[in-house]
């Protein structure tokens, strides 16, 4: 068991929960950026496994598969005006299958925004950019909500988790939030994970944070799952 605790508050991306048993949440997934030819990234790249395991393209190949009918799905629903009530009482006007709590924060105030961690609709966590689907009771959660807090020690797991596959080539078992940070469990097989890859592992972290990766949630059938995860 690998555990961090709130080392990565400050800079770790906006959260993104799981909701269901047959989704998936990744941060999109491990693709590189143009401006990683510095010398800051081929110090991180060499942290990495190269060449990567065989299963980050195969991941990728599904998971870019299965999003792109998704995308499709939604583009395809029917528009209609909503409602959207905040937890003050006030109204929000919206289109469903396309406003998303993000834009009806950003109505509100810039600084609301850039606080925000999570929402709860109709008292069901839900992501921010994930649009609304009806008129809806809204609520806005940042870090200091107690389920916001635990959303975003849960991607913060998720990071180290990025960070952890990069490193060993390990496969991923369970990585909760905690009641003051998160930790990954991993199976690494031949390999030990001694308190000297600390420092790698956060500097690999610190990576994917920079990177600004995007939390996507896709709701997925087990046996695609068991598949992109085997």
């Amino acid at each position: 068991m690998l555990k961090f605790l709130p080392s990565l508050r400050a800079s770790a991306p906006l959260a993104r929960p799981f909701r269901r048993p047959a989704s998936l949440r990744l941060l999109a997934p491990y693709r590189r950026c143009s401006d990683h030819r510095s010398h800051e990234m081929a110090a991180v790249s060499s942290l990495e496994l190269n060449p990567p395991p065989e299963f980050f393209q195969s991941r990728i190949d599904l998971f870019d598969k299965y999003k792109a009918e998704y995308d499709e799905m939604v583009k395809a629903k029917p528009r209609q005006e909503i409602t959207i009530t905040l937890k003050d009482g006030k109204q929000k006007s919206g289109t469903s299958w396309e406003t998303t709590p993000m834009q009806v924060a950003l109505e509100i105030s810039k600084s609301l925004a850039e606080r925000l961690v999570i929402a709860k609709v109709d008292g069901v966590l839900w992501d921010l950019n994930r649009p609304l689907e009806m008129s809806v009771n809204l609520e806005l959660l940042d870090f200091e909500h107690p389920e916001g807090k635990q959303v975003f020690w849960h991607s913060s797991a998720h990071v180290l988790g990025e960070a952890a596959e990069k490193h060993y080539g390990c496969h991923l078992c369970f990585g909760p939030p905690t009641e003051d940070g998160f930790f990954y469990d991993m199976a690494t097989y031949d390999k030990k994970v001694l308190p000297t890859d600390y420092s790698n592992l956060e500097t690999l972290s610190k990576a994917v944070i920079k990177e600004k990766q995007k939390f996507v949630r896709l709701e997925l059938p087990k046996e695609v799952l068991l598949e992109m995860f085997k």
